[in-house]
């Protein structure tokens, strides 16, 4: 506070000087300043200081109520997922995106409620734009947060599932297995894109991966039972 403070002082005494310097030299600024240049007193630092405080907390509170809101309203957005209603829980991430443009969570659950909207559209056209939305919003995530496997890997379900992209699904899937090897899940949905490619060697090999992971036995099963098809079994 002391050399804040100090440096108000200094920058008003100096503009002060500089002002007088400058009446003294430029006749068009003579008749401005007609007081000899003296330092300003006790109270008027005083009073600048106050001044500079006040607004100081002013901002700050603002800056709080704007995280807090953003906050609240992503809040309000997972509580409509939990429920299922995806469009007023994409209209709470909007304004959210309004506040904090680049967090990469709201853009990562923005993408899931369009992925989810655009799935339950009759109409193509419609069905079209919300999934190029929630492309637009996946990408979005992962720009602002390169390593944010949550992001890559809702792209990648929306490529295999929705947008039958399984090469662009398998590149998405490949980042999130190099964060984190034994995401269960991922290799499920690699799997799926290297049979939608005729890959069965990879997509048998994405299964062997999940086996030799500790998995619960549903998942063990699932696993099991898949492979077996792909190797001419039966279920």
């Amino acid at each position: 506070m002391a050399v804040r403070h100090a440096g108000l002082t200094l920058a008003v005494l100096t503009a002060t000087l500089t002002l007088f310097a400058c009446s003294r030299e430029d006749p068009r600024l003579q008749g401005l300043v007609n007081l000899e240049p003296a330092p300003p007193s006790r109270e008027r630092i005083r009073e600048l200081e106050e001044l500079v405080d006040e607004h100081g907390e002013t901002v700050s509170r603002r800056i709080e109520a704007g995280l807090k809101q953003a906050d609240a309203l992503r809040l309000l957005a997972q509580e409509y997922m939990r429920h299922e209603l995806y469009g007023p829980a994409l209209d709470a991430l909007e304004e959210a995106i309004r506040i904090q443009p680049r967090n990469h969570v709201l853009h990562y659950l923005a993408g899931a409620c369009a992925g989810f909207i655009g799935k339950a559209q009759a109409r193509a056209d419609l069905r079209g734009e919300y999934l190029a939305r929630a492309e637009r919003s996946y990408l979005n995530a992962i720009e602002i947060s390169p390593e944010y496997i949550d992001g890559r890997y809702g792209l990648a379900v929306l490529y295999a599932f929705e947008l039958g992209r399984p090469l662009d699904a398998i590149g998405q899937l490949r980042r999130v297995l190099e964060r984190s090897s034994e995401h269960i899940p991922a290799l499920f949905v690699l799997a799926r894109a290297h049979v939608e490619l005729g890959n069965i060697d990879e997509a048998i090999s994405a299964y062997d991966r999940i086996l030799a992971a500790r998995v619960d036995d549903e998942t063990r099963r699932a696993a099991e039972r898949n492979r077996r098809l792909l190797l001419g079994g039966s279920p």
